[in-house]
Parts: C-alpha cells; sequence; structure tokens
C-alpha cells in the first residue's frame, strides 16, 4: 500500500479509501437495493482484507443502514482504534423532528455523540457535512465543527457534494473567522463523470485541500459488465443503475439515448484493460490515481477490494488517459441536494 498526506495535513493515509456505505443489514438500506449490502460476517471479511492490504482510511456516514455501518467499523477497529484514520458524516435526517436533519448546533452535538457511541471510539479522525444545508448559515456548523476539535472529539473537518462555490464560502469563511479549514472533500468523479475538473478539482488542488472520488467505477458500469454488443445493459438487479428508478447514477451513466458517447468511453476501458492485460476495473481506478485523487471504494466482496488495490501498479500512458477522455462530453449536476 502506499500513503500521501490527507491534504495540507500531516495525517497520512492509504491511496485507497474504504467506504462503509455496503456495510449493515439490508432491511435499513434506503438506497433503493439491498443486494449489495454485506452483513456483519461480509464486512468483516472485506474489512480484515482492508486491513491486512495496509488500507487503513475508511469512510462511513451516520446515516449508512441507520448506524449500523458505524456499529459494525466500530466493532472491528477494537483494539486496532489508533493505527485507523476513521471518518464518518453529518447532514440527513435522523428522525422524523424537525431538529433531526441539517447541520445546526443541535443536530450535528447530538450526531457526533450518537457516532462516536456507535464507532466505540471518543474521537473521529474526519467529521464531513454530508451536503450544504440551506437553512443554516455555515458559520453556526463552523463553529460547532472548531468547538468539537477543541474537545478532542474530531480532528479535522471536510465535506461531502456540494456546488464550488458553497465549498469555497465554508473554506474562506473559515479562515477570515479562525475556525478549522476543511481538509478534504468528495464527490462523484469517474471516467463517465467528470464535472468536478471545472472548478471543485482545481480549487482543491491550489488549496492542498484532499479529493476523495466516490463511485469512482460509475457504479460497476465501468467494470464492462453491463456493455454487450456495443451497448450498456441495464442491470436487473442493481435499480440504482435502472432509468425507471430515478436514481442520478442512472441518469448520467446509463442514459445512452441523452449520452451516447458513455458507450464508447466504457468500449475504450475495455479496449484499454485488454491491451494491458488487466481488467477495466483497474484501468478505472488507474485513471483516478493517475489524476492524484483518492477512489473510495464501497463493496461487499473482497475479491472486487483486492481488485482495486491491484489497480496501483497499474500505469496509464499519457496517449492512454487522452485516448479514454477524448469522447467526454458535459454532463448534468445531479448529484448536489437542491433548497427544500
Amino acid at each position: 500500500m502506499e500513503y500521501v498526506h490527507l491534504g495540507w495535513s500531516g495525517l497520512k493515509v492509504s491511496k485507497i479509501v474504504l467506504g462503509g456505505m455496503s456495510f449493515g443489514e439490508p432491511s435499513l438500506q434506503s438506497h433503493g437495493t439491498s443486494s449489495w449490502v454485506a452483513t456483519k460476517e461480509q464486512a468483516f471479511k472485506v474489512l480484515k482484507r482492508a486491513w491486512d492490504l495496509g488500507i487503513n482510511f475508511i469512510d462511513t456516514a451516520n446515516v449508512y443502514s441507520q448506524g449500523k455501518s458505524e456499529e459494525i467499523i466500530g466493532e472491528f477497529l477494537r483494539g486496532i482504534r489508533e493505527d485507523a484514520v476513521l471518518a464518518t458524516k453529518v447532514f440527513f435526517p435522523t428522525g422524523n423532528g424537525p431538529n433531526d436533519r441539517g447541520l445546526s448546533r443541535k443536530h450535528v452535538m447530538r450526531q457526533i455523540s450518537d457516532s462516536l457511541r456507535r464507532l466505540g471510539t471518543d474521537y473521529v479522525d474526519l467529521y464531513q457535512i454530508h451536503r450544504w444545508d440551506y437553512e443554516t448559515p455555515i458559520e453556526e456548523t463552523l463553529s460547532t465543527l472548531t468547538d468539537l476539535v477543541h474537545q478532542g472529539k474530531v480532528r479535522y473537518i471536510g465535506a461531502s457534494s456540494m456546488w464550488t462555490w458553497q465549498f469555497t464560502k465554508m473554506y474562506y469563511i473559515a479562515e477570515s473567522k479562525d475556525y478549522e479549514k476543511p481538509v478534504s472533500t468528495q464527490t462523484p468523479y469517474n471516467l463517465l463523470y467528470r464535472e468536478e475538473e471545472r472548478e471543485m478539482i482545481p480549487f482543491c488542488k491550489a488549496h492542498n485541500i484532499a479529493y476523495m472520488a466516490y463511485s469512482p467505477t460509475a457504479v460497476g458500469v465501468l467494470s464492462g459488465r453491463y456493455y454487450k454488443d456495443g451497448k450498456l445493459i441495464e442491470p436487473s438487479d442493481n435499480p440504482r443503475l435502472q432509468l425507471s428508478t430515478g436514481f442520478y447514477a442512472a441518469r448520467i451513466y446509463m442514459d445512452t439515448g441523452r449520452f451516447p458517447e458513455n458507450i464508447e468511453i466504457v468500449r475504450r476501458v475495455i479496449e484499454v484493460a485488454k491491451n494491458k492485460d488487466v481488467t477495466p476495473t483497474q484501468v478505472a481506478l488507474a485513471w483516478i490515481f493517475r489524476k492524484g485523487i483518492l477512489p473510495i471504494i464501497g463493496t461487499s466482496k473482497v475479491e472486487h477490494l483486492e481488485e482495486a488495490v491491484d489497480a496501483l501498479t497499474v500505469n496509464l500512458t499519457d496517449d492512454e488517459v487522452k485516448y479514454l477522455e477524448e469522447p467526454y462530453k458535459p454532463k448534468p449536476i445531479l448529484h448536489i441536494t437542491p433548497p427544500q
């Protein structure tokens, strides 16, 4: 495993982040399907293999399987917690009350306590705001997060899935008012969705902020498993990639009537993989590594994790990168929560 500093910090993390959204209870998963959710037994196998491979960075959220993901990860880390870099998030609803959501001081303070209890630890290394809260002043949120750092409950703060102007506002208000500044952010980013190259990634590079990519293989589309006879075929066992469900992943990756270039990009990934004697997934991840970005790998299968780690040794030439990127055309932004 290779390790890098997390943004401007002195904290060293593995180049691969293990995502925790696939850990929990299938019946508690709210993302439209339970087929990819790992039970505790399955999750422990993935966590142990990740640990043995040198992955020390684990990312989860308070709402994944209604907190079950945090419980599983916390139980696994007993006895090795200090060697792990543990990240979780806050924003989405955790109940039906008017204060059971968002980034108010009340909600954030309650959720960090609940997350720490489930994780079985007295601090998290990275606490991220899961989305932008249009109803709470960012100053209130930053003040609260700064207090949590001073209390020792949080080491660093970060963000996830917002407009660049929002992240920029967060960063500069923190800097001007001596609040804790974000050390990282994460959004979807892959060969089929590159809109973050316009503003977010350049801003992060300019300020030495870590950028993490979730959905680095486009929910598996870049693995080539849905490519057949020159077409992308909607899977019957994954509603996230079925256009009828309306999930943003399907609208971005599988709507080939609107985005016909996706077919050609997947075809080229498969072609490059064949020429290099590696898998299409490894080519897709090698492209992410080439950008200096940390991919978040969420999986319920050990073999998928091993495949991702092996991608660290795959080197793409400049010509291969150009060939893979050439067909891309702009797409709408579909992953950012709008004002309610």
